[in-house]
């Protein structure tokens, strides 16, 4: 019998540049993000190991000018909390706190 996944927002498997950054680092962490919906992503970075489940995150995203239409890479800022941790894949999976469209627009 095969099995398949069901989620409530479709996945954007595009590769977009990100940013985070949580309280106690005083530095951004670059890494890219492997699938995004409206609600969360999965992120991967060298630097996963520096974060843990119900941490707090801002996380910037750096949209091509390729994706979006526009002259210029676009940059949305939001707030996450990351969900799970992934030593084999290399990254973290984040929930949004809001949605991926309500994100806000920064110059950066």
């Amino acid at each position: 019998m095969e099995t398949t996944e069901q989620r409530k927002h479709l996945r954007l498997r595009w590769s977009f540049p990100v940013s985070l950054r949580k309280d106690g680092l005083e530095h951004w962490v670059e890494g890219g993000s492997v699938n995004v919906s409206q609600k969360g992503a999965f992120i991967t970075t060298d630097s996963w190991h520096l974060f843990q489940v119900h941490d707090r995150t801002v996380i910037i995203w750096n949209l091509p000018s390729e994706f979006t239409g526009q002259s210029k890479t676009i940059r949305l800022k939001g707030e996450a909390i990351i969900r799970r941790v992934d030593h084999e894949k290399g990254g973290i999976a984040l929930e949004l706190v809001k949605n991926f469209k309500s994100l806000e627009r920064v110059d950066w």
